[in-house]
């Protein structure tokens, strides 16, 4: 509109010039080159304008000729990339809501117009991952790498590629330039962790968990709940080799997460044979009081060194004195009476927990129990049948239904880190064939035949031996031959589910199937 009102005010200012040059008559004389030219004011005025409009057309054109293919040139490159950016634009918006054929055409359409555009790189990545065109999405991943701003989306995008395709190694490598990169980019350290974590690299994975924990990427409980596992982990493997560091861990794993039964285990052991004892009671009483676990009781039944049978029963009295009543408490009782021939604590221990079809780990316990006190093979056969048929013993189940008769600080099957618990196992609960023989409690850790804790068990944790006093499942009172008959030991390369033989002067009975606790630990 304000264009068109000065093109109007031209005019009308040409047109008021032009009248009043006519309203004053006068002659115009030019003389030039031997010509000499006389007209009016008036017609020499419009010579003149159109001269001029005619000097100005030829210059316009002559312009338009040197600069026009540039300028027609540039148009259709910007009508070009108006067009490109639109497909792009549609193309992702498609991509993002599945719409395959969409996204296709959109992706050739900006393949065609802009090429070089960024996003039309997104757009080519996102299209071939629609069409499973995994070659043509790593390509297009490949090509971001060539663009710093966009470095960053090609590494995370080749991450999932790789991932995909169970390509680990490389999964692995792009998490860590991305993380070396950007340390705040949280996709890139929760990989690498996850990653490292299932190789069992614990010291990397530490370093990577400590970039989360600087960068915020984890809540800070999540983060010492997960160092803690870590290290716990550690504590294990360095348990051996290296105790004084071992302990570190352990200790720094309990003081992060006083729950983690394992960390409490292993702290009080190399305690223990440090001649730490009181420290390692204050641990495993501090561990007991949250968390029962027959290991926790084990380990500080053993605590002080050249303990009898009986010092040791009176140190898991008071251990289960300090918590709550629980069947965990119970047992350990039973275990530690049993093994000092307390025959008459043992069953009141385990009284409470006889009636309505008890567990099979106090059905086992009274079978020994009744073998021992009083050489009564028929209720041994009992109560190990009530065993077969009783609720199983607590063991470690990850969420996936994955069994262990040890901790692990991740699922084999799952890789989650921190998924196992201790727990009664669910019926379709999927036993781990590498470290898993079956559920036994840790602290049923001698045999039906009165064996002794195998040197395996023993080694370096800082645990007493049993007594030379064997305790028979069954046994008569006279042989055929005139001697003792006592029930054989279970050979060491039988399966996880031997049958126990009890034996008797007049017949041999096959009992329910029974694995004694050390055959399990021999089979590991």
């Amino acid at each position: 509109m304000t264009r068109l009102i000065g093109y109007f005010v031209i005019i009308v200012l040409v047109a008021v010039g032009f009248a009043w040059i006519a309203d004053r008559p006068g002659n115009v004389t030019i003389q030039w080159l031997g010509y000499d030219i006389q007209t009016s004011v008036f017609i020499g005025s419009v010579a003149l304008l159109l001269a001029f409009v005619i000097v100005f057309l030829l210059g316009w054109l002559g312009l338009l000729t040197w600069t026009g293919p540039k300028k027609f040139r540039g148009r259709v490159q910007r009508r070009r990339q108006r067009v490109g950016q639109e497909a792009v634009r549609r193309g992702i918006f498609a991509a993002g809501a599945g719409d395959k054929s969409a996204a296709l055409k959109a992706d050739a359409i900006a393949r065609r117009t802009v090429p070089n555009e960024p996003l039309a790189l997104l757009l080519q990545a996102q299209s071939a991952q629609l069409n499973e065109d995994s070659i043509a999405s790593r390509q297009a991943f490949e090509r971001m790498l060539e663009k710093p701003e966009m470095a960053e989306l090609g590494l995370r995008g080749l991450y999932m590629e790789a991932k995909k395709a169970n390509q680990n190694e490389a999964a692995k490598q792009f998490a860590e330039r991305a993380l070396a990169a950007n340390p705040a980019l949280a996709w890139s350290s929760s990989a690498l962790f996850e990653i490292q974590s299932r190789e069992g690299d614990w010291r990397a994975a530490l370093k990577t968990l400590q970039i989360a924990k600087e960068h915020r990427h984890l809540a800070k409980p999540e983060a010492d709940r997960r160092r803690s596992l870590l290290l716990t982990q550690l504590a294990i493997e360095l348990e051996d080799s290296q105790p004084s560091k071992a302990l570190a861990y352990a200790t720094e794993a309990f003081d992060l997460s006083p729950t983690l039964i394992p960390a409490a285990v292993v702290a009080g052991r190399i305690l223990t044979t440090q001649g730490q004892t009181s420290r390692a009671t204050k641990i495993l009483t501090q561990a007991w009081r949250s968390t029962q676990h027959p290991e926790i009781a084990l380990t500080f039944a053993h605590a002080r060194r050249g303990d009898s049978p009986r010092d040791r029963l009176a140190r898991v009295k008071s251990l289960v004195a300090a918590g709550s009543q629980t069947l965990e408490g119970a047992v350990a009782v039973a275990v530690s009476a049993i093994d000092a021939q307390e025959w008459k604590t043992a069953r009141l221990a385990l009284e409470p927990y006889l009636a309505n079809n008890p567990p099979a780990r106090v059905c086992r316990l009274m079978a020994r129990i009744e073998a021992g006190q009083n050489r009564d093979s028929g209720r041994a056969r009992e109560w190990l049948a009530k065993a077969a048929r009783g609720a199983p013993d607590p063991v470690w189940v990850a969420p996936d239904g994955t069994v262990s008769a040890e901790w692990q600080p991740i699922s084999p099957t799952t890789g989650a880190l921190g998924s196992f618990e201790w727990k009664t196992p669910p019926a379709n609960a999927a036993a781990n064939p590498d470290d898993f023989a079956a559920e036994i409690s840790a602290l049923d850790v001698v045999s039906l035949e009165g064996e002794s804790l195998p040197d395996s068990y023993t080694k370096a944790k800082g645990l007493s031996g049993r007594s030379n006093e064997p305790v028979d499942v069954v046994a008569s009172p006279v042989g055929t031959d005139g001697s003792d008959a006592k029930t054989p030991p279970t050979p060491a390369n039988d399966t996880a589910t031997s049958n126990a033989l009890v034996t008797t002067p007049e017949t041999t009975v096959e009992a329910e199937e029974v694995t004694t606790p050390v055959d399990r630990f021999r089979r590991r």
